[in-house]
């Protein structure tokens, strides 16, 4: 049995360009370029076609971003003009690392028509940002600023812009602190809890600030599609090892995806709590609670089977 859905994602994901020039600990970003995963950059043909498609079964939103460094393809900001002008009720999203933040860049995605900014920093430190995202964080929070400034010079009231900060033992305790530092530049600071993307972090756990957090339900299957630079969509978002391709969006529309067997299948065995349907990925996902009953399932099987010899 399979769930009523809009006729097309309500949420998009699209890697415009592949690779990230960040290193950061809870992220397989490095582990996948070693393992010879192919990267790309988008042709703007296949981008229009895209946008062209969601054209027709409007999203509500449409993030530039998958897997990597959007900022470091230097054709984002026609990318979001034209999905903007195309899609002009979605909400375009940009999260970036914000190493290629500066002003001149900020005024030209929000002339462009972004409508929100998200910039990953993990602390106001410079060498603890360093061990935990591979740089200093001090250019980071000038182009933050920088942005800042464009906004009220702009008048850009309705652009949205946010520092984002993922949980972890090492960051917790500037949780307070840089919330504060960021308001008082008129900034917004929003944190996220550590996830383990799909088992692809080995040591989640260990950087984790207490029990790792488990939903109930994993929704993404049924609210977002994420599309590679080649048009391939995966999954979801996490996985990097594209382990699982539900179809090619270069090849077909994006409902036909959306809408195809293959992302049913996973609906199902999220909806019915049927592991048996699931790829080993959402398995080892902490976003599945399904896939979390199902290992504690074969803890307590491989448990009884012990005590019997």
């Amino acid at each position: 049995m399979t769930t009523a859905l809009p006729p097309g994602p309500q949420r998009v994901q699209i890697q415009t360009q592949s690779g990230c020039n960040g290193r950061c600990v809870f992220c397989p970003n490095e582990d996948t370029l070693k393992a010879g995963i192919s990267q790309g950059k988008m042709s703007e043909e296949l981008f229009r076609k895209i946008i062209d498609d969601l054209a027709e079964t409007n999203p509500n939103r449409v993030s530039l971003y998958l897997m990597n460094e959007p900022m470091a393809d230097k054709r984002l900001p026609d990318f979001i003009r034209y999905t903007t002008e195309r899609i002009p009720q979605t909400s375009t999203l940009v999260t970036t690392n914000g190493t290629y933040l500066n002003a001149e860049r900020a005024e030209a995605m929000i002339s462009a028509g972004l409508k929100r900014l998200k910039v990953s920093l993990q602390s106001l430190d410079p060498e603890k940002n360093r061990a935990i995202m591979g740089y200093s964080s001090e250019k980071v929070i000038e182009g933050v600023l920088a942005t800042k400034r464009v906004m009220d010079r702009m008048r850009a009231t309705k652009f949205d812009l946010r520092v984002s900060m993922v949980v972890t033992k090492d960051n917790r305790e500037e949780i307070d602190r840089a919330r504060r530092f960021w308001k008082r530049n008129g900034v917004r600071l929003v944190t996220s809890a550590l996830e383990n993307r799909g088992g692809n972090i080995g040591n989640a756990e260990e950087m984790n600030d207490g029990a790792m957090h488990v939903r109930d339900h994993c929704i993404r299957p049924s609210r977002e599609m994420c599309i590679l630079y080649n048009g391939d969509v995966v999954l979801c978002c996490v996985d990097w090892y594209r382990k699982v391709i539900l179809g090619n969006v270069a090849e077909r529309h994006v409902a036909k995806v959306w809408n195809d067997e293959p992302v049913q299948q996973i609906r199902e065995g999220f909806s019915e709590q049927k592991p048996e349907l699931l790829p080993d990925l959402c398995l080892n996902c902490t976003e599945s609670a399904c896939a979390n009953r199902h290992r504690r399932g074969i803890r307590s099987f491989l448990r009884r089977l012990a005590a019997n010899f």
